[in-house]
This record gives structure tokens, sequence and C-alpha cells, in this order.
């Protein structure tokens, strides 16, 4: 498979934190069937996501949940996604995606995205006519050179300046961002005057998840992307957000599936290639 990680327009960057595209690679045709038969694991980053497929399709299924694996066949939105998932993909795919700040997929769909929590729904489900008419005129690109164009004129003409921020969400977002995920939520309420359920639900509605699993999510991704250039002799700042070396290691397993040693002995039963390309700059900077 071939993989392409997009730039949005700079107007779009606050928003925006990448454009995607994959498709058949058919220099590696003979090397396919092995490709297919690894399982590439999703884990959360805090994006919402719009994906559109263009032909194809693959199976996608929560790490703790195998059995309700279901075969995507098409396009759809991601909300906020607090587990990792696991997707097979048996060749022939293309897809075309955005992976968005969730307040502003909240504002492009004039709606809270309180029902979209730890699920994914249909494009063709979605009240959002503009959406349909975005995916069609994907669907009908023949080079991904335009790809970009045209979701930065979607986009621009529909984010620029229109994001409704709530400054409470914007304030803690920044927080847990700048503690990377060590915050105690119910502290920041308290410091702040702010009802722990009332900021729960805002929370909730514009990103998809809650305070809590998104600080939960911060705090892996900052420890996985620590542990990947950490190297031998090194002190451990992968552990830095975390009580001690078991909290990381249950977290590790939660989102991974498997434990820290057995990970970087290469022994893993699938990779992340696809998620650390997406997230470059978070996950290897």
């Amino acid at each position: 498979m071939r993989y392409w990680r997009l730039k949005p327009d700079a107007r779009l960057e606050p928003w925006i934190h990448c454009y995607w595209y994959v498709e058949p690679d058919p220099q590696t045709a003979s090397v396919q069937k092995e490709v297919a038969d690894r399982h590439q694991l999703l884990i959360p980053d805090g994006y919402s996501e719009l994906v559109f497929r263009l032909e194809g399709s693959f199976m996608r299924w929560r790490v703790d949940a195998p059995e309700k694996a279901a075969e995507m066949r098409a396009s759809y939105v991601i909300g906020g996604r607090s587990h990792s998932v696991l997707t097979h993909t048996p060749g022939g795919l293309r897809l075309a995606g955005v992976k968005m700040d969730p307040r502003a997929l909240h504002t492009l769909l004039k709606m809270p995205l309180t029902e979209f929590r730890d699920t994914i729904v249909s494009c063709a489900d979605v009240a959002c006519p503009s959406l349909r008419d975005l995916e069609d005129e994907v669907a009908n690109l023949v080079s991904v050179d335009r790809l970009a164009a045209v979701f930065d004129r979607f986009f621009l003409r529909r984010l620029t300046d229109e994001v409704a921020e709530e400054t409470s969400i914007a304030r803690l977002l920044e927080r847990i961002r700048a503690t990377h995920g060590a915050q105690s939520i119910m502290t920041w309420a308290s410091d702040h005057s702010v009802d722990p359920r009332t900021l729960e639900r805002r929370f909730l509605a514009r990103m998809g998840m809650t305070p809590k699993q998104f600080a939960r999510i911060v705090r892996f991704k900052n420890s996985y992307r620590r542990l990947g250039v950490q190297r031998p002799g090194e002190r451990r700042t992968y552990l830095e957000s975390y009580y001690d070396e078991s909290h990381f290691h249950r977290e590790f397993r939660h989102f991974l599936g498997t434990s820290p040693v057995k990970w970087m002995n290469d022994d893993a039963r699938y990779r992340t290639t696809i998620a650390d390309h997406l997230l470059e700059g978070e996950m290897n900077g």
C-alpha cells in the first residue's frame, strides 16, 4: 500500500491536522499478501476523522472486541475515539481522509458529537448535504495531486473564523496538552469554579469524548512517542506522566494490546505504521 500525508492550507492548521490518501502500490504486488495479512493498530489520537471509501473494503474492530468485526464498505465519520481499533485490508483498497480537531467537526455538522462517542456514523446517515457533495468530488478525482486543493477549498469555505470555541473548553484543552495529560479534571474544574458535570457535558458535545478520556489519550500518546525515541541508559521520560511503571504498563496493554517488552522486541501481532505516519510530528518529534 502507498500512503500520502498531505498538509492543509496554513489558514486551516488550527483545525485540520492533515489530509491523507491510501491506495495499492503496484510496485509491491509480489508482497501484497504479506502486507495484507498484517493487522494495523490505530490508537486513539484525540482527533475526529472523515474517511471516504473510494474503492474496496476492509475489516475494522475494537482491539478488545474482535467478535464485533465489521466490514467497512461506505464512507464514515469518526467523532471521538477513546479505544484502539484493528484493521485488516485484503487489498485493492483506496481511501481518502481528514484528521481534524473535533470542534471543527462539531461546527461542520452543526450538531453535538455526543452521539458519535466511541462509534462511527456513515456519511449517508449524517444530515450534512455538503459532506456528501465533498464525498462525490473526492470520488471523481483522477489524481491524488488535487486532493489537498479539494479539501482546502471545502474547509476554507466552512471553517475559517467559524469554529465556535467555548472559553472553558479551550482553556482546559490547553492545560491538558501542556501537562501531557497529567492534569486532574476535577482539580481544574474546582480551580476555575466550573461545575464538573456541566464541563463534561459541554466537552463531550464538542470533542466526542469526556475530558478524562481525552487526557488519558494525550498522556499515552506523549509517552508512546517518548518510548519510541528512548535510547539505552537514558532516563525513562516516558514514565513521567504516570504514577509508576506498572501504571504505564497497564495503559500500554490497554491501548496496544501487548506489553512494552514484546512491543520493543518487535514481537507484536500488528503494526502502527499508519498511525505513526499520520501523526508525524507528534509521534516522531
